[in-house]
């Protein structure tokens, strides 16, 4: 139904979305040119990188699904209005650290390290969850989602992929402060 709300004027023009993953292709067709670009734009807290790239095509599949344009003929992403930046909380090996996890939700509340500056995202997409401990409410990002939450942004999560059984959610989506999906 996103051409429906395309043809209300409504794809996502004036919004920035986040996402937290493997990274974002920066040079994918689809993509390159909705990047805000700047320091401010890019976080990668692992090899301090000052360009986006994604060894494994995960963060950028999932930036194309919201944000993607239409250089391939037709538009790939939800809101292809919306800017987007990106913290690229796994290592190119596919790990993410509890620390670097933090530190991106950290580097989110300012990109730019300037407090008067108005550069947070208005949307955080998270891919992402504790899958090993399905079922229970791990609380470790809790207070960075709540802070992010007080900010104003919201922040979306993946529900997990263990289900349609009872009890298979995982953390953060499981948080009150969370929309899962």
């Amino acid at each position: 139904g996103a051409d429906a709300l395309w043809s209300q004027g409504i794809d996502g023009t004036g919004v920035v979305v986040a996402a937290m993953d493997t990274g974002v292709d920066v040079r994918h067709a689809d993509l390159s040119s909705s990047w805000r670009g700047g320091g401010n734009s890019w976080y990668d807290p692992h090899k301090k990188t000052t360009a986006p790239y994604d060894p494994s095509g995960h963060g950028t599949q999932v930036m194309g699904i919201l944000v993607g344009g239409s250089k391939s003929g037709a538009p790939i992403g939800v809101a292809p209005g919306a800017r987007w930046i990106a913290v690229k909380i796994f290592n190119d090996a596919g790990s993410a650290s509890y620390s670097a996890i933090h530190l991106g939700f950290q580097w989110l509340l300012d990109p730019d390290g300037l407090p008067d500056t108005e550069d947070a995202p208005h949307v955080v997409n998270n891919s992402w969850g504790l899958e090993s401990a399905a079922g229970d409410c791990i609380q470790e990002f809790r207070t960075d989602v709540q802070i992010l939450r007080e900010a104003g942004i919201s922040l979306v999560f993946s529900a997990g992929n263990s289900g349609p059984r009872d009890s298979t959610s995982v953390s953060p989506a499981n948080y009150p402060e969370s929309f899962a999906a």
